[in-house]
């Protein structure tokens, strides 16, 4: 009975480690970041509606996703997103563009607000990829400007970009995917001048 009730002990011990409080949650969002040498850029008298963004489901989860290989995906246990992908990445979409003010208004309900211009976007990777020496962000998209009325592509642009991290830790990877998401950005907002009209 005695090496029963140890056995048992011992049992509780092991799942109270399993499931107690254990390491805390972390969550992370992105924050779009303002590129100092981008210039006033072009301030056009359109209003640019943020469409939902399309995230591929694997990759629109709460859970963040890393690999140490091409063919191995794994989840970090106590890093989590703060709100899954599309919701973030279109907050952090929407608030560069108000920040830029290049647009007459962006808003973020298209049906809404008849805006001139709808932003699409679609996003085909979000991960981290580690190596033994360098870990790194990974970002693959789809973005395209589109006239709300016709649907007429206005100006799209599409990139698969990978950008080590300046540290092995997944604190920097939202920095870095954010890095990377202002910088298309950036590149499709330049793309679009002679695109519309001027702002008096």
């Amino acid at each position: 009975m005695k090496k029963i009730a140890i056995a048992l002990s011992l049992l509780v011990l092991a799942l109270a480690a399993c499931f107690g409080p254990g390491q805390a949650k972390r969550y992370f969002d992105f924050q779009p970041l303002l590129i100092e040498h981008a210039g006033d850029g072009p301030t056009l008298d359109k209003v640019l509606s943020i469409d939902r963004v399309e995230v591929e489901d694997l990759w629109n989860d709460f859970r963040i996703i890393y690999r140490r290989s091409p063919m191995e995906l794994n989840y970090y246990p106590y890093e989590f997103w703060a709100e899954k992908p599309d919701k973030l990445l279109r907050d952090a979409i929407y608030h560069f563009f108000r920040g830029r003010r290049v647009f007459r208004g962006v808003t973020l309900d298209p049906d809404r607000d008849k805006p001139d211009w709808i932003l699409r976007c679609r996003v085909h990777r979000l991960e981290e990829f580690d190596l033994a020496r360098t870990w790194s962000a990974h970002l693959e998209m789809d973005l395209a400007i589109v006239e709300a009325g016709s649907g007429m592509i206005i100006q799209s642009r599409s990139f698969d970009r990978t950008m080590p991290l300046n540290r092995r830790s997944v604190s920097d990877l939202p920095v870095v995917l954010s890095r990377i998401l202002t910088e298309e950005l950036e590149a499709l907002l330049q793309s679009l001048r002679g695109k519309g009209p001027s702002a008096r």
